[in-house]
């Protein structure tokens, strides 16, 4: 018999504690007297209850104790001596705990260790998938968010060459070198203006033009009777690609000027191309 299986049994505690049948309390003392570790362990464990019942005792009050002092007098004085009644104290029979009942106690408490431990590791995959599958439905997001922005590239460049070839376009070539008095502060920018003859629908494509320092924006003009008309914003994000502008009727001249964001009434920063319709 492993003695340390014996002694984690509980049959030590049901022992001192008087819980043990007949046959367990015999064979008990029969271990301690065989192997030291048993009787140890009895020991121990019958330590700690003294331990504890010292650590709650209370104080006897004592006026207590007087008055038991007296009334012992009393009972025990000549006059009034008389045989006490005998009792007969017969020991209280305790019911064991079964041995089988210790066994389920004890599986009770593994698979209650065991079923938090499955909770922890299963808990712990749950988390795992859902980290995995936010980034998968983020990679998602932004490849969706590529397919949008590649099929708006292709619809522009698919307008842009529709507008090249269409015969009823008219292409205005702005140019920086053109700029009266070279006053381009960048004379080799150039810009293309494409005029529908038609429905007089302007639209514009950047060649080339330096990128604006912050807060300041390109803004196209058309020269009307000598006159600029705000033909609008232009968004360098777009590149090369052809923007539609403002809608102007007639025009003689087309030109670009670098103004403060968003724009203004008349042109009032540096022009940087200018183009004969």
């Amino acid at each position: 018999m492993n003695i340390q299986e014996y002694i984690s049994s509980g049959i030590v505690e049901s022992y001192v504690l008087g819980l043990a049948e007949e046959a367990e309390r015999v064979q008990f003392e029969q271990m301690c007297t065989q192997y030291a570790e048993v009787r140890a362990a009895r020991d121990a464990f019958e330590l700690s209850l003294e331990q504890q019942a010292l650590a709650g005792a209370v104080a006897t009050p004592v006026q207590l104790r007087e008055t038991i002092l007296q009334q012992l007098a009393t009972e025990m004085a000549p006059e009034t001596s008389r045989t006490a009644p005998v009792v007969q104290m017969r020991p209280i029979r305790r019911t064991a705990i079964p041995m089988a009942m210790r066994y389920v106690a004890a599986a009770a408490i593994v698979l209650l260790v065991g079923s938090a431990g499955l909770n922890i590791y299963y808990f712990n995959k749950y988390r795992d998938y859902s980290q995995r599958y936010d980034q998968l439905l983020a990679q998602q997001t932004e490849l969706a968010k590529n397919n949008n922005a590649m099929q708006t590239r292709m619809s522009n460049y698919e307008q842009t060459i529709q507008g090249l070839t269409n015969p009823y376009m008219a292409r205005v070539t702005m140019e920086g070198k053109g700029v009266p008095n070279n006053a381009s502060p960048d004379p080799g920018s150039v810009a293309t203006v494409l005029w529908d003859t038609r429905t007089k629908d302007v639209y514009l494509m950047v060649n080339n033009l330096p990128m604006p320092e912050t807060g300041k924006q390109y803004q196209l003009w058309a020269i009307v009777d000598n006159q600029p008309v705000d033909a609008g914003m232009l968004d360098m994000s777009h590149g090369h690609m052809m923007v539609k502008m403002k809608n102007i009727p007639r025009a003689q001249l087309f030109a670009i000027t670098l103004e403060q964001q968003g724009g203004s009434a008349t042109p009032k920063g540096p022009m940087y191309v200018i183009g004969k319709v």
